[in-house]
């Protein structure tokens, strides 16, 4: 019997590297994350337990992106490694290097310690904001052969996305570096772990809420976080992905108010607070003037930017779920958590 493969995940306690931990624990990979804080552990193992992973075959270890420190111990042992964490702030900030020097930094710190260590292949979750934040002609869709220019007006976010799978793309043109590839998700959206919500899940969260009660017309695309997860294995996987950046997207995006009537059209009395009416696009911009959040939606409405996934479903035979069926697990998740804390109390 051949020994079971290490993989390194980091960022073990965000909202991919959970889900990616679950399905490698369940397709027999032995894991190793790493989370910035040691006091994460215990609730970390009670929440992927809880998703059913065995305990036994996860080891979680401290590393901060910040820092040299733990990297190579991390690293040492493993096959794969799946670069997943990164710098996701709930709002900009005000000075753009908190945001983009850790994730540049934090990415090369991984891939130095990868390649000492003598790492097969490390698959690097990026984001669409690395290339869907440039102008493109009109109708034309975005794919992986397009790049966000971080010289454009671009929030940090997605400045520092872009900058950091630069980054690495050049350090893998370096003699004995481990083969690269990258997986590039819109919209990551889909059942959540625990109670910690990622960005775009709290979007859902706000919906059953009743918030906003006049939705912006913003569009984006959207993928489950199963299926991210999904692509990533195949990515770390398949030999003819190495070298290669696969866009993450189960379509062409969705409207707020589009996404607000696939939950009230199917969760019943569980979107009854759901908001339906929605507000014209000049008065989302005319308040982005002075309520900082509407700045993001702002800059999401228009003709939506339309995406293509074919290179992840024909190359890697990748099929994800569709955007409808996506919001709705997300939604009945976030329902899920929520009878259970009511039968906590």
């Amino acid at each position: 019997m051949s020994e079971p493969v290490r993989v390194l995940v980091t960022g073990g306690s965000g909202f991919i590297a959970g889900h990616l931990i679950v399905r490698l624990l369940a397709d027999g990979y032995l894991v190793r994350a790493t989370v910035r804080n040691g006091n994460r552990d215990k609730q970390l193992r009670k929440t992927l337990a809880a998703a059913g992973a065995d305990p036994d075959r996860l080891e979680i270890v401290v590393a901060d992106l910040s820092s040299d420190d733990g990297w190579a111990a991390a690293v040492r042992g493993c096959r794969f490694v799946q670069h997943v964490a990164s710098p996701f702030p709930p709002r900009q900030p005000a000075n753009e290097d908190e945001i983009i020097v850790p994730a540049r930094e934090g990415t090369l710190r991984v891939l130095r310690a990868a390649a000492a260590e003598g790492v097969r292949r490390v698959v690097i979750t990026s984001s669409f904001a690395a290339i869907g934040y440039s102008p493109k002609p009109s109708g034309t869709p975005y794919d992986e052969t397009d790049w966000t220019n971080p010289d454009d007006a671009v929030s940090p976010y997605v400045k520092s996305k872009t900058l950091a799978e630069r980054a690495a793309w050049d350090f893998a043109q370096r003699p004995g570096s481990p083969e690269l590839a990258v997986v590039n998700p819109v919209g990551v959206f889909g059942p959540p772990l625990g109670e910690n919500l990622s960005t775009s899940v709290q979007i859902i969260d706000a919906l059953l809420r009743g918030q906003p009660p006049l939705l912006p017309r913003a569009s984006f695309a959207v993928v489950d976080v199963r299926d991210v997860a999904d692509l990533l294995i195949r990515a770390m996987t398949a030999p003819e992905a190495a070298g290669q950046r696969y866009l993450a997207a189960a379509g062409q995006p969705v409207t707020l108010p589009e996404i607000a009537a696939v939950l009230r059209d199917r969760l019943g009395a569980g979107a009854a607070r759901v908001p339906s009416r929605d507000v014209p696009d000049w008065a989302v911009r005319f308040g982005a003037r002075f309520v900082p959040p509407l700045r993001e939606l702002a800059g999401l409405l228009g003709t939506p930017k339309s995406v293509n996934n074919a290179k992840a479903v024909t190359q890697l035979g990748w099929h994800p779920r569709s955007a409808a069926d996506t919001v709705t697990a997300t939604a009945e998740g976030l329902l899920a958590l929520s009878s259970a804390a009511v039968a906590d109390r």
